[in-house]
């Protein structure tokens, strides 16, 4: 009997375990964010100094590389989101939106790094990395409003190859009264809180690529303990789960 079965013969709840992503959020992470913020070695703010974070500047230095390795794979052989999760619900609707994991809470997908070997060995220097994946929104797609799972998360955006008309493709971020109207541009990146209500089009006639990472917010000592306490949870959660089968499955060629 292996210890699932023997928690669920003795009536043993062990939190986010088989829960759904929108579970775990309802479950615990208000008062999970409460203590990561009081313990955040960064301001609360949508958009965040890339300055702090010395590893962008390897990765921008290096965005071409980068490029190549995605745009070889190409959009119509990366799965779209919502094939891949389906607790990314109503926000992955549109399957525009692709998603080519290298890695994701602490595991390694072997298959997609060998055919991106210099991403993927650029991503294991990245401190605190908690996904990583080639994003791509083809033409015409869109993600609606929303927010993301935790503020014990960052996400980074490295423009791989934008739409050449960079003003039909855009991300609006809400901080308050502020609205920030975010572009794409070759080889630039920024960082930003996505708690914030966010929401993506691409009304050009080019895909948009970019290579997209979480990482773990810089914390001090309980909030960091908190931070991979929880990660470590999410990454026994079906949530997970269900992503890493779905690419098990299109690796091997199955349906």
């Amino acid at each position: 009997m292996n210890w699932q079965q023997t928690v669920n013969a003795r009536g043993w709840k062990v939190p986010f375990v088989n829960k759904s992503l929108f579970q775990i959020g309802k479950d615990l992470r208000p008062r999970i964010d409460a203590v990561i913020m009081r313990n955040s070695r960064i301001p609360d703010a949508a958009i965040h100094d890339k300055a702090f974070f010395p590893w962008i500047a390897e990765l921008e230095h290096n965005w071409q590389a980068i490029r190549d390795e995605a745009v070889r794979i190409r959009a119509e052989d990366i799965p779209s989101l919502g094939d891949l999760s389906f607790d990314h619900g109503r926000i992955a609707a549109d399957r525009r939106w692709r998603a080519f994991f290298l890695k994701g809470y602490g595991y390694r997908m072997p298959g997609n790094a060998a055919r991106a070997p210099v991403t993927a060995a650029l991503i294991e220097k990245v401190p605190g990395l908690v996904t990583a994946n080639f994003s791509v929104m083809e033409a015409g797609g869109h993600i609606p409003r929303h927010w993301g799972m935790t503020k014990g998360m960052l996400t980074y955006h490295l423009a791989l190859k934008a739409p050449r008309e960079r003003e039909k493709c855009r991300m609006h971020i809400e901080e308050g009264e502020t609205l920030h109207v975010m572009h794409w541009k070759d080889g630039n990146s920024f960082l930003f809180d996505d708690m914030y209500n966010h929401e993506v089009w691409n009304e050009s006639e080019d895909d948009r690529y970019i290579l997209l990472i979480q990482i773990k917010r810089p914390c001090r000592f309980w909030g960091n303990l908190l931070q991979n306490l929880f990660l470590q949870a999410v990454r026994h959660s079906r949530f997970v789960k269900d992503i890493r089968k779905a690419i098990e499955r299109g690796a091997n060629g199955t349906n």
